[in-house]
């Protein structure tokens, strides 16, 4: 039986006609599998909005087939297509409550469409408040309460009609960042209790690393890169893709340690200066002094950063390998060998 919860084949939306005509997607192809959370990063007016919109069939597009857990809800109408939207909640960047109900109303709200008897709305409303910590605030309104809290409320109403898959359009980009990361805690908490599918869209390449499994880049309306976040981090292929690695890997040099690198090295040290880029277990690895020890180089650390995507770490260190000529060849070919990637940047004693 497949895992394939999400399956989008040559999606192509197209908004207007003539010159006023705008391709959103273009063929986009995407699986996403049953239980992750996939996200999809793209900048404003690149597409993303539209992808999901068409995903919940909210867009239709002129072409291609959209399938949710094996059905294809592109063809679907009416009855059939109010069903299907059933499996999928939706939460939104500026929260869509409704101002006049209380928490608790707001949360009931898609109960009540769907006719859910009473007692077990109350039941499941209950719940619900509960686990995205609102139940103290009940019966407050839409307008007494805080953006995060807001956006629980949109949380739990989206979780109400107990969907496979939960639809993130932007939900953190009008929220400050430590609102944000407890936002994010409560959705990775929801993927893990219940299993669900979640689909998050965003221009933040922060959100995608704080909880995401795997992340498609869209630029211009196309799918332009794909895979794994580890992968994406690690080996960023598409012009896109890279530009949002620049604002997360910290790989500029601080200006202080630039002069320090392209300073007009000591004729009586002979050696490198080398960026080391590193992801993953091999972090945890002793490959430094394990270095030193076997290829009698010296090592200084000029600088490094340290980060986290998921439980994995990343970052990179600037380091002066300095020793005869073949020890520092040596030594940096070794490092290679152990899945690092090493970048030069300055030559000293030449």
């Amino acid at each position: 039986m497949s895992s394939t919860m999400i399956e989008l084949e040559k999606v192509t939306k197209i908004y207007g006609q003539g010159e006023k005509r705008v391709v959103a997607l273009a063929d986009v192809s995407l699986k996403i599998q049953k239980g992750e959370i996939f996200g999809i990063i793209g900048l404003s007016g690149a597409g993303k909005s539209t992808l999901i919109r068409c995903i919940n069939k909210l867009e239709e597009p002129q072409s291609g087939i959209i399938r949710l857990a094996g059905q294809e809800i592109t063809t679907l109408k009416g009855k059939e297509l109010r069903a299907a939207r059933r499996k999928i909640g939706m939460i939104f960047q500026h929260f869509n409550l409704l101002s006049s109900r209380t928490v608790y109303r707001n949360i009931a709200f898609p109960l009540e469409i769907a006719r859910v008897k009473p007692k077990e709305r109350e039941e499941r409303v209950n719940a619900l408040m509960e686990l995205v910590g609102l139940t103290e605030k009940r019966n407050a309104y839409p307008s007494e309460l805080s953006g995060g809290q807001k956006q629980r409320v949109g949380i739990a109403r989206a979780l109400a009609n107990n969907p496979e898959v939960l639809l993130c359009d932007e939900a953190t980009s009008a929220l400050d960042p430590e609102t944000t990361k407890s936002i994010l805690r409560l959705l990775q908490d929801v993927n893990r209790r219940f299993g669900l599918t979640i689909v998050l869209i965003t221009h933040q390449m922060e959100v995608i690393k704080e909880i995401c499994d795997t992340v498609a880049v869209i630029d211009e309306g196309r799918i332009v890169e794909q895979g794994p976040v580890v992968d994406l981090f690690a080996r960023p292929r598409s012009v896109a893709a890279r530009r949002f690695m620049q604002g997360v890997l910290h790989t500029e040099i601080p200006p202080e340690i630039q002069e320090r690198v392209f300073a007009d090295p000591s004729p009586d040290r002979r050696g490198k200066t080398v960026r080391i880029s590193f992801i993953g277990e091999v972090a945890g690895r002793p490959i430094i002094s394990s270095m030193i020890r076997q290829y009698h180089v010296d090592v200084n650390i000029l600088y490094a950063n340290l980060d986290f995507i998921k439980n994995n770490p990343f970052g990179s260190i600037i380091v002066e390998v300095t020793g005869g000529d073949a020890n520092v060849e040596a030594a940096l070919d070794f490092l290679k060998t152990q899945g690092l990637k090493l970048e030069v940047l300055a030559e000293c004693g030449a």
